[in-house]
């Protein structure tokens, strides 16, 4: 007689079969896979989002950005070999990255616009070229908030000294 009934049946209350390290013929066994992990697609992901934050400073909206791209991409290929998981998460880094380079690069061309429009270069130029001269030095400034009042109609004036 066999320990354990038939397949569908269950033993009678108070009456196990003994302990087994495989399941009984007939029942399926139970298996579960172990997760994968997702710490590289994370990673992405978290890049991402601080370079769209970021993106504003230039220089950490792209080396975020960057660095989301190239962590995407790892976890893209890792997960196609399906050695971890994380897909979404890769694939919303990754597009986080590409944005915030589009981001960052209107925003230095603005930055880049305003520069040369308000005539900051200029300024700069004369206060090189002043050398150590302090009237020079003055005079450049003289000119350049007058230049910039011209512009755009804004006198720029230091804050007050606290006393």
């Amino acid at each position: 007689m066999s320990q354990y009934p038939p397949p569908g049946q269950f033993p009678p209350p108070g009456q196990f079969p003994p302990p087994s390290q495989f399941p009984p013929p007939g029942r399926p066994a139970y298996w579960q896979e172990s997760p994968k992990r997702k710490g590289l697609a994370i990673t992405a992901l978290v890049l991402g989002i601080l370079g769209l934050v970021s993106c504003w400073t230039i220089v950490g909206g792209y080396l975020f950005a960057v660095l989301a791209i190239i962590f995407a991409v790892i976890a893209l290929v890792k997960a196609r070999a399906g050695t971890i998981g994380g897909t979404g998460f890769a694939i919303a880094g990754s597009i986080l990255g590409v944005l915030t380079i589009v981001i960052t690069t209107v925003l230095a061309i603005a930055y880049y616009s305003f520069f040369v429009e308000s005539g900051i270069q200029d300024f700069l130029d004369c206060v090189s070229n002043a050398g150590d001269d302090q009237s020079a030095i003055e005079r450049c400034e003289r000119e350049w908030n007058q230049q910039f009042d011209d512009r755009f109609g804004i006198t720029p004036t230091p804050a007050p000294l606290p006393r």
